[in-house]
């Protein structure tokens, strides 16, 4: 008896190995995971048992039942969000998640006055800074205005993990001194990181907010007037695959 115990332990084990390198250490192109990731996502188990937080993995949990998505904002002394946050936010999710939206804005002073962070130190800081009551929502995200990031300086966004979004201030102000093209690239690009959250991949459309690369320059003038900040029909039809998937979970 001890020797099949001893087999089948062996074989859970080098399963969830195999399993959780294909998952976190090999290329995300491999045929696990593109097979079955989609699945491992769909219980909080097993998103925890095999660290499953890249972005886009908390999809079926921002799709999950009731009718509201927690928003924290923390901000580094000297890099407030723009005023309008709160109105992007419930448009935004009202057309992806159609989720009302409840915000807690923390209070300054809780960021390092750092001029640049790497990636460690911005998944380090969304822990940091976290508000651990607010997070036990199953539809939260996080976002958290800094300085810049170090590893990508001309980034105004970025997402490392499933549920924090990152703004860079400095990198939204090299592109203009213009108030009202800056606040416009600010929403532009918390819509796209949202996107990503969602698991939206980017597309080819420049009319759409999530494109890949979006023409801001024409002859040295910022042309913030075209600038996107709404979902194309492509990433909505996509959002809705999501949507059904969830449900069918």
């Amino acid at each position: 008896m001890s020797k099949y115990f001893t087999f089948f332990f062996v074989v859970v084990v080098l399963s969830y190995i195999y399993l959780l390198y294909s998952f976190r250490i090999a290329d995300s192109g491999n045929s696990i995971n593109q097979t079955y990731r989609s699945f491992f996502l769909r219980s909080p188990i097993t998103r925890t048992a095999f660290f499953l937080d890249r972005p886009g993995d908390a999809r079926f949990e921002l799709f999950s039942s009731g009718d509201s998505l927690s928003v924290e904002i923390d901000y580094q002394t000297g890099w407030e969000p723009d005023s309008r946050v709160g109105e992007w936010m419930e448009r935004i999710a009202a057309q992806t998640l159609y989720k009302k939206v409840r915000i807690t804005l923390a209070k300054e002073g809780g960021i390092p006055n750092n001029s640049a962070f790497s990636d460690r130190e911005l998944r380090k800081l969304a822990r940091d800074t976290r508000d651990r009551e607010f997070a036990k929502d199953s539809a939260y995200v996080h976002i958290i205005y800094v300085s810049e990031s170090a590893d990508f300086p001309s980034n105004t966004g970025l997402v490392l993990t499933d549920k924090d979004l990152f703004l860079f201030s400095d990198g939204i102000d090299e592109l203009t001194d213009n108030r009202n093209a800056r606040s416009l690239v600010e929403e532009s690009t918390i819509a796209h990181e949202f996107g990503h959250l969602l698991g939206l991949e980017h597309v080819e459309r420049e009319d759409c907010v999530m494109s890949e690369t979006v023409e801001v320059y024409e002859s040295g003038r910022f042309q913030f007037e075209s600038l996107p900040t709404d979902f194309c029909e492509e990433s909505l039809s996509a959002l809705e695959e999501i949507r059904r998937e969830s449900v069918a979970h």
